[in-house]
């Protein structure tokens, strides 16, 4: 009878069936397999969802510095005394710092000869991360990286007739009275005055040119060598271009009226 007891107590306490092993296996697999997929789904999820916030506000900063566009071409077409446009910085900076240096001049033999105008034009941009949203002298433009797009043109106009003329519009941003940078969030206005408007034309009586030229030294030289490239009336001097520096001859050059109009810009919150 002891020895029966015994049996049945050796029975009662054996080691666990293979099968039960085998169940809290899988469960672990399959537990780590769902929560490394939902892991990697939120992961890349909320990757392309910061992408594409980004973008928007991106876009956003495009669509405000297009009516930016607008408002300085009112400013220097009508002679609105001021205008305003507001833009979200969402992370960005607005800035005057970049400067692009426009000349008209006269040359005679490879020298130049008579007076000339250079104005330096503080560019209004936007930063954020490696794209810069922008306008220059009369252009409107973003840049990737090391790339740059005009996504308006300065609106240099070139005419046959008698005699040919060239109209070369420039539109010269610069600091105003009040701050020339921010940065953060919120939304800031871009306050534009209207400045002095100058005039000039070429070519002078008794320089006697055998060309007017124009010269932009700019940060985004290549976008301007690409936009003089194809203006009608325009030629670039491959051999005087150089990086950062580009300069083309006005093709229809019997007069050349260059109209400086000078805008005060400043941001306020």
């Amino acid at each position: 009878m002891t020895r029966g007891r015994r049996g049945a107590s050796e029975s009662r306490f054996r080691a666990p069936d293979g099968r039960a092993v085998s169940d809290v296996v899988g469960y672990v697999l399959v537990f780590a397999l769902v929560t490394a997929t939902i892991t990697s789904v939120f992961a890349v999820g909320m990757g392309g969802l910061e992408d594409r916030r980004d973008a928007e506000r991106i876009e956003n900063v495009e669509r405000a510095f297009d009516v930016l566009d607008d408002n300085l071409r009112d400013v220097a077409r009508h002679g609105d005394p001021s205008r305003a446009t507001e833009v979200r910085l969402s992370g960005g900076e607005l800035s005057l710092s970049s400067t692009t240096n426009v000349t008209i001049e006269q040359v005679k033999n490879g020298t130049r000869v008579g007076n000339h105008t250079t104005r330096t034009v503080h560019a209004v941009t936007y930063t954020r991360g490696e794209t810069t949203v922008g306008y220059d002298a009369g252009a409107r433009f973003r840049t990737d990286g090391d790339t740059t797009l005009f996504r308006s043109t300065p609106g240099f106009v070139s005419t046959e007739g008698e005699p040919n003329r060239t109209v070369i519009p420039l539109l010269r941003t610069r600091p105003g009275d009040g701050p020339t940078a921010a940065e953060g969030d919120g939304t800031v206005q871009i306050s534009a005055s209207a400045g002095v408007l100058r005039r000039f034309e070429y070519p002078e009586a008794g320089a006697d040119p055998d060309a007017v030229r124009i010269r932009v030294e700019s940060p985004r030289a290549d976008a301007w060598e690409r936009y003089l490239d194809e203006a009608d009336g325009f030629t670039v001097d491959e051999s005087a271009t150089t990086d950062g520096e580009v300069v083309a001859e006005i093709d229809r050059d019997e007069v050349v009226y260059v109209r400086v109009t000078v805008v005060d810009v400043s941001y306020r919150r």
